[in-house]
């Protein structure tokens, strides 16, 4: 859960209807509307010069129904499987309405950088949105918002997201650019394909004689 992609460890266009990119504050064009659709990863950027601090936004459509992508989104067990160089996910406490958590996470570049620490509040609106703020850590800034849409008469998913993100003054620019530029939409990828295959064998199981 979360955000992630190296400096965010975490965390559908109804496009029949072009309903609605209205959330995660940006409305995508016609093109990018296609984009989704095809399957791309649709990225922008709003970043500083050096392209290391500033905010970004995406939209993937998932071929799972936000209640699994939510659920997937919400469990450090699965963010272990789909976010780059993250060691360590463990939820330090939480609501007992299943309202917030409080969630630690660090990241492990290797020989690139030091490892990345931080602790984040999550609040979640049940299968809509998870919204999270650094409380603790290594970032000068970090937070944002994932947004759960339906589409596809409930059996498909728009994934939105939103962050703004200002990385330590030891992490360089290189890795910074490299970043949002392809880590982010490699973590978007590898996290549809985790979401699709689990809703797979959900269908599989539920299809299974008893």
């Amino acid at each position: 859960m979360g955000s992630a992609f190296r400096w965010l460890a975490i965390c559908g266009l109804a496009l029949a209807g072009c309903a609605a990119a209205r959330a995660a504050d940006f409305q995508l064009t016609p093109d990018e509307i296609r984009r989704v659709d095809a399957r791309e990863i649709v990225i922008r950027a709003a970043l500083d010069s050096g392209q290391r601090r500033g905010t970004v936004r995406a939209a993937v459509k998932i071929d799972a129904p936000p209640a699994l992508v939510f659920q997937v989104m919400g469990s450090c067990a699965d963010a272990v499987r789909y976010v780059p160089h993250l060691r360590l996910c463990r939820v330090r406490d939480r609501a007992h309405d299943g309202t917030w958590q409080l969630v630690e996470q660090e990241i492990d570049f290797g020989w690139y950088a030091p490892r990345l620490k931080w602790v984040f509040r999550a609040e979640f609106v049940q299968d809509q949105s998870i919204t999270f703020r650094q409380v603790a850590g290594d970032f000068k800034q970090n937070y944002g918002l994932w947004e759960f849409e339906a589409t596809d008469g409930g059996a498909g998913t728009l994934l939105r997201y939103r962050a703004t993100i200002d990385p330590p003054g030891y992490v360089p620019n290189w890795l910074a650019r490299s970043t949002f530029k392809r880590e982010l939409p490699q973590m978007l990828t590898d996290m549809r394909r985790h979401c699709e295959a689990e809703q797979a064998r959900r269908v599989q199981a539920n299809a299974s004689p008893r």
